[in-house]
């Protein structure tokens, strides 16, 4: 999309709060592939939503590390639990989407 980081600073400068919501969110989309993160579930930019790998309620940011896209099945089920936690017990357990959640958020 940009060929330079000068270029990627002036866009994100230029472009609306809005826009630059959009494309965060969506450059967090693209590298999962549009799947949910837990159960790896196709979804689409509009179907799935980004969950908090440590919950806002226990001290989690708004940041990309600690952001992935869930499906609002698993968003849900999972709540403000720990995630890892969560994931283990649900019976489709996937020791590869563990590491891929822990691999973004370090």
């Amino acid at each position: 999309m940009f060929s330079t980081p000068a270029e990627y600073r002036y866009n994100l400068q230029a472009m609306s709060s809005q826009e630059a919501k959009r494309l965060f969110r969506r450059s967090i989309f693209d590298h999962f592939d549009c799947r949910c993160a837990y159960c790896d579930k196709q979804g689409t930019y509009e179907s799935l939503t980004l969950d908090h790998i440590k919950p806002r309620s226990k001290g989690g940011q708004y940041v990309r590390s600690n952001l992935i896209p869930a499906c609002p099945e698993c968003n849900r089920s999972k709540g403000s639990r720990n995630w890892r936690q969560w994931l283990r017990e649900r019976l489709n357990f996937s020791p590869e989407r563990e590491s891929l959640i822990l691999n973004w958020s370090t």
